[in-house]
């Protein structure tokens, strides 16, 4: 069964982007978009490549600045590595509160933000900032809150994808 045939599931949450290869041995660095918190992704724990490529994490050491370091079981030398470079990570959304010490940025996606009575709709998100934010949608304006107010502030149902949160007056008038 090549990749391409493999069925790609529709809870998936991605994770980041193999920016490069890393040591001899078929390692990969990682650029990590965290939407709060940090830490290592488990030995064990399977993420998809590409959305289809299943890759079991044999060993993850920090890298620094949103970055690890990932050897894969199914990868055991430089030239598979550099097969998986510019691919992007994926992990299923049941594997996030069970396998993950942080809150991947992109499973906000697509949760509503309920806010004195006004039902809002996170519409993407913005990894590039020092601050991660939420692109969230009200009445056809767009504006953006941050991730670190929705964690602290808000009251989050994962199953549900709702968070209740109070956002500052004058938050939905700053442009995007």
């Amino acid at each position: 069964m090549t990749d391409s045939e493999i069925p790609v599931p529709d809870d998936i949450v991605y994770l980041g982007y193999v920016e490069k290869t890393h040591g001899l041995k078929g390692g990969l660095r990682v650029r990590l978009f965290s939407g709060y918190g940090v830490g290592d992704i488990p030995v064990g724990t399977v993420i998809l490549l590409n959305k289809s490529r299943p890759l079991t994490v044999s060993r993850c050491t920090s890298g620094g600045d949103s970055r690890v370091n990932l050897t894969f079981e199914e990868i055991g030398n430089r030239n598979d590595a550099e097969k998986c470079r510019d691919g992007s990570i994926y992990i299923t959304i049941d594997k996030v509160d069970k396998e993950l010490e942080f809150v991947p940025l992109y499973s906000f996606s697509g949760f509503e933000i309920h806010s004195r009575g006004c039902l809002m709709r996170i519409v993407d998100v913005e990894p590039a900032s020092a601050n991660p934010l939420l692109i969230v949608e009200n009445n056809g304006s767009r504006f953006h809150v941050p991730v670190i107010l929705a964690m602290n502030e808000g009251s989050i149902n994962w199953e549900k994808k709702v968070i209740e949160l109070d956002l500052p007056e004058g938050l939905e008038d700053l442009p995007l």
